[in-house]
């Protein structure tokens, strides 16, 4: 990866590093204060908004896509308006004629404050794909931390007021319509009235994209919705829980991608499809980076970590280690369909997109309603398994069969070994105790992190770069 691009994706890992340790808090209070049955209830909600937000992000993607591609990006930010505009309109029309069924799922109602949120989502995504499209990730990244920030800030109080899942919603709403205004600060763009042609050609990116969108968003919620259906709301806040961490370990797989769409897009207007091979190996390098050793650490320690939250979530233990797995595998397979819809080949990233929607759902429902509530997490892996191999497939047809970093990925596998000889040895001498888990996860991390840098050349050279770069001399 360029240096400026490596820089660029490192600015970014910090502010999502900033975002998960917010959402670690959020979600350690509400678990505390609350139980795993409000946080059940939020984790419904926010499911709900995710799916049916998804054209909003579709078109946030076709932004995203048209601005990066130079010119005209005062009427393409304009016409993001307008279609926004309209979808949020549809949706708040949509959720209030169907108050009743909203609320009996989620369980509490809060249908108004539902509304608020998909408004604030609006507005964010709108602005974020803005500051993505100007290439200012850095700026993307920063606007997410401050919502993130805010929003975390915004529930504890509530919840300290009070307040349960009314007052998680109308935080989480304030804190995107304040991220929001701030991206609009941020912008170098200011909008304009667009042409039909703006229109027309962000609603025909927006045709394929949603699909794509769909498939991130359906990973991410299919099976937090499917839980919702069928077992208790305690049940879906536990399993939240376990799919919070696991997350926390792709952060710098988000980095990587959110940096190199734009300039995969723009490569892409030239056919330098060399360039985009030699980018992509850069950023499969650090794809799974944490995802490994986080996969032994939770074999290892994952029931003492849950616990942290509070002992009803060591129930989460095993699904904690299949979500990680699927995080892995799902973290390569998202990179190669991103790099499938910067090349401007949204039909082929649909199709894609398509079944892999299909299956999820298809597994959730049948392996949750047969065997379990910890079945999700297996639908999860397996529609994820599944992804990465069509992806790969795909790519490779459209622009030519990646290089794949096969030395780096043996020294990052290596360093999670050893971490996790050193972690076994020291969690039976630990003391129980919430501080002493922090501190093995503290030793572990140090551990993996030395052992990779010593055996990794091209790592410890990145890193390097980058600290010379980032650190003034």
């Amino acid at each position: 990866m360029a240096l400026k691009l490596g820089r660029t994706a490192a600015f970014h890992f910090l502010s999502q590093v900033v975002v998960s340790l917010s959402g670690f808090v959020a979600t350690f209070a509400i678990a505390r204060l609350l139980g795993p049955e409000p946080l059940g209830y939020y984790a419904k909600a926010t499911a709900v908004l995710f799916l049916v937000a998804v054209p909003i992000i579709a078109v946030h993607t076709a932004i995203i896509k048209r601005m990066s591609e130079a010119g005209e990006r005062d009427a393409y930010f304009g016409g993001g308006i307008v279609i926004i505009g309209g979808i949020l309109l549809v949706l708040v029309v949509t959720v209030s004629l169907s108050k009743s069924y909203f609320e009996q799922y989620v369980g509490a109602p809060v249908t108004t404050e539902f509304v608020f949120l998909l408004v604030g989502t609006g507005v964010f995504r709108l602005l974020q794909a803005v500051l993505s499209g100007e290439k200012q990730v850095v700026h993307s990244g920063s606007i997410q931390s401050v919502e993130r920030i805010v929003r975390t800030v915004l529930q504890v109080g509530f919840i300290l007021l009070g307040y349960s899942i009314s007052g998680l919603l109308i935080g989480h709403a304030v804190a995107l319509l304040t991220a929001g205004v701030l991206g609009l600060y941020l912008s170098q763009s200011r909008p304009r009235l667009p042409e039909r042609e703006h229109l027309h050609s962000l609603v025909e990116y927006s045709r394929f994209s949603w699909l794509a969108r769909l498939k991130s968003r359906a990973f991410s919620w299919t099976d937090t919705a499917v839980l919702g259906l069928f077992v208790t709301s305690s049940l879906v806040g536990i399993y939240e829980v376990a799919w919070t961490l696991s997350a926390t370990l792709i952060l710098v797989s988000k980095s990587v991608q959110h940096t190199l769409f734009p300039e995969f897009s723009d490569l892409s207007t030239d056919d330098s499809y060399d360039q985009i091979h030699h980018l992509l190996n850069e950023g499969l390098v650090f794809t799974g980076v944490f995802c490994l050793p986080g996969l032994v650490g939770a074999a290892l320690v994952g029931p003492r970590i849950l616990a942290i939250y509070d002992g009803a979530f060591r129930a989460g233990a095993t699904v904690l280690v299949v979500l990680v797995y699927a995080q892995l595998v799902a973290a390569f397979g998202e990179q190669f369909i991103s790099a499938i819809n910067a090349i401007d080949r949204p039909e082929v990233a649909f199709r894609v997109s398509g079944a892999f929607i299909a299956v999820n759902v298809a597994l959730n429902v049948a392996l949750v309603s047969t065997y379990g509530w910890e079945w999700a997490a297996a639908a999860t892996a397996l529609s994820a398994t599944g992804l990465l191999v069509v992806s790969f497939g795909v790519i490779a047809r459209l622009i030519g069969r990646p290089s794949l970093p096969w030395t780096e990925f043996a020294s990052q596998a290596v360093s999670a070994l050893g971490m996790g000889g050193i972690l076994l040895a020291a969690r039976d001498t630990i003391p129980a105790g919430h501080y002493w888990t922090v501190a093995i996860v503290i030793l572990a991390a140090g551990v993996y992190l030395g052992l990779l840098v010593s055996l990794s050349t091209r790592v410890r050279d990145k890193a390097i770069s980058l600290l010379d770069s980032v650190i003034p001399a």
